[in-house]
């Protein structure tokens, strides 16, 4: 910590949609002192430190340079999800505290790195997995620990997300640099599935389908070029109004990065726009999690049943239904509802990494744990792919330790799905 300002001194790696927020966040936070910027996209960056006020704040190019150049406390990581190992090992090793955003990376030998070096480190590594800090579910931990339904049997867990259509123009819709959406995505609900389950996953069974967002022959690649443009709700221009400031996207395609008016039917992908995965937990627990990108609302849904009763709620919502076995006992339980992304878990992230940095309380989740969500995830991928009941050791048995740079996005002089990145993996099963 420093010496003459108590603040923590942090920077944030990654300027994306989730760095630019939680830079925002963390340059009006009382307990810290915003201290770099990094990204690799320096004209994406400058856009955005001017746009935001934070032109104050220098930029680097690279974690490495960040690190060089600047006496920091902490490093908050918001590259794509398999780029975390590359940053969050050097800060680490450079004696850093860090917060890694969810998940924590997307293969097993990358999430194994992060593990060893946090070992390695002396435990000085946060993720942000929000959800748990979200009220729905931090009362249905609460009641479920209290014994309010008895043995937990079943738990089901919803998502459907209307944002989530962005994917598939996004680098999400690309193995190479976030696993797919059983992880990108899935990683939230599977580490609450396993949170509210209290045991270790043993095995997943998961079915996919690409069925919406599938690729049409009436539709360019970018939307810029539809004669639809303006009308399709599923086009990059929907809605919006002229004349308009460019988006960060628009301008880091100007310097660089690839165009974000990709087609959602036509862009390419290896991932899926609906899909259903059952978790075999240990202890005869049973937990299934239903992700669908195509709904065109946005909640998460949430039921624990146990042995005694059954708790029922939503993010929308204000309570939790808590139903005793006897149909005629029933009680709401008021949440402590608050206002932010994630049914409101995202207001409490840095208050508590900040608590963490300063030795006065212990992270939620750590990366051992984080992991858990990730092999969930994979072990989903693989049991979409082979049509198969994938068995969590089969993963242990077969990754690697061996640290593997993530690849580098796709660059904008890319103009067919061919060219914009690797081709998606064969698998058993045709989408």
């Amino acid at each position: 910590m420093s010496t003459t300002d108590d603040r923590i001194r942090v920077a944030v790696a990654g300027i994306g949609g989730r760095g630019t927020w939680a830079a925002q966040q963390l340059a009006q936070h009382p307990a810290y002192r915003l201290t770099a910027l990094c990204d690799v996209n320096l004209g994406k960056l400058d856009h955005f430190r001017r746009k935001a006020a934070l032109e104050h704040v220098p930029a680097a190019p690279s974690i490495e340079a960040c690190l060089r150049d600047f006496e920091l406390d902490a490093v908050v990581v918001t590259v794509h999800d398999a780029a975390h190992a590359n940053v969050a090992i050097p800060a680490l090793e450079a004696g850093k505290f860090v917060f890694v955003e969810k998940p924590l990376e997307a293969t097993a030998a990358r999430c194994r790195a992060i593990v060893e070096a946090d070992r390695a480190a002396g435990g000085k590594t946060f993720v942000g997995m929000n959800l748990r800090f979200a009220p729905l579910y931090a009362t249905a931990k609460r009641l479920v620990d209290q014994g309010a339904v008895g043995q937990v049997l079943t738990i089901q867990a919803d998502e459907f997300y209307d944002g989530g259509r962005s994917y598939f123009r996004r680098w999400n819709r690309l193995r190479a640099f976030g696993g797919g959406l059983w992880i990108t995505k899935a990683c939230h609900d599977f580490d609450l599935l396993y949170w509210l389950a209290g045991q270790m996953p043993r095995a997943v069974y998961a079915i996919d389908a690409l069925t919406c967002y599938r690729p049409r022959a009436d539709a360019p690649l970018y939307c810029a070029d539809c004669e639809r443009k303006e009308t399709c709700f599923d086009s990059f221009y929907h809605g919006r109004r002229e004349p308009e400031e460019k988006s960060l996207a628009e301008v880091a395609a100007e310097h660089g990065d690839p165009r974000p008016d990709l087609c959602l039917f036509n862009a390419d992908k290896d991932t899926f726009d609906h899909g259903i995965a059952t978790v075999d937990f240990e202890g005869g627990i049973l937990g299934t999690y239903t992700c669908n990108v195509v709904a065109g609302f946005t909640d998460r849904r949430l039921r624990v049943s146990g042995t005694r009763g059954t708790l029922d709620g939503s993010l929308a919502s204000e309570t939790v239904l808590l139903r005793q076995r006897d149909p005629r006992s029933s009680e709401e339980v008021s949440l402590d509802t608050a206002a932010g992304g994630h049914g409101g878990g995202d207001s409490l992230l840095f208050e508590e990494f900040a608590d963490f940095v300063r030795g006065t309380r212990e992270p939620r989740v750590r990366p051992p744990e984080a992991m858990v969500a990730v092999l969930m995830g994979l072990a989903a991928t693989r049991s979409a792919d082979e049509r198969r009941r994938v068995e969590m050791s089969e993963l242990e048995a077969t990754h690697t330790r061996r640290r593997r740079p993530c690849p580098s996005p796709p660059s904008r002089r890319s103009s067919t799905p061919s060219e914009t990145s690797r081709k998606p993996r064969k698998t058993s099963r045709r989408r």
